[in-house]
């Protein structure tokens, strides 16, 4: 028989589980992640989107984006819930770096049907295959299909050390090559 004090303590137990994964809502959504992702490339004055994350409430910022620049540098850009930067990261102009255009984060449709990124299983599968081959602290940065008859899959990674690496894989995700 249970008494009043074991049922107080289990009903404290289940409301402060269910308090701690009520408030667990990280997800973006496509149009938060793009909108955050421009401000902050905006800000600084190009590179590549690798990260955008939603504040967690305590962080002082809303969204958290994170920048890498064509030499491998990273900048975290904070911005508030109105989308304005609100942290002062460093520009490309303080980093006496000039503009040069950088492959985009995010994959974009084209009509070409071997340029179409990759989605669901596919998307996973190819992920992990290129993760391993390179490094699995390295982001993905772009997928695609390919028209090439040696490699059905094409995924672009931004190594930790700030180099581009394209892995070639066939459609049983086996690794053709990596051209760095």
């Amino acid at each position: 028989m249970r008494t009043p004090l074991t049922l107080s303590g289990l009903v404290l137990a289940a409301a402060l589980t269910l308090s701690a994964c009520a408030g667990d809502d990280d997800e973006l959504s496509a149009s938060d992640r793009e909108k955050a992702s421009e401000t902050a490339i905006e800000y600084v004055g190009g590179g590549a989107t690798t990260d955008v994350e939603r504040g967690d409430g305590d962080d002082g910022y809303a969204y958290e984006v994170e920048i890498t620049l064509s030499g491998g540098t990273d900048i975290e850009v904070e911005l508030d819930k109105d989308f304005q930067v609100i942290n002062n990261p460093p520009t490309i102009a303080d980093l006496g770096l000039t503009k040069r255009p950088t492959p985009d984060a995010t994959p974009t449709p084209r009509s070409d049907p071997d340029d179409r990124p990759l989605t669901g299983t596919t998307l996973k599968k190819a992920t992990a295959a290129a993760l391993k081959a390179t490094d699995p602290e390295a982001k993905v940065t772009e997928t695609s299909r390919s028209d090439d008859a040696d490699h059905a899959y094409e995924v672009e990674v931004l190594l930790p050390n700030g180099q581009d690496a394209t892995v070639e894989l066939d459609r049983s995700f086996k690794v053709i090559r990596v051209d760095d």
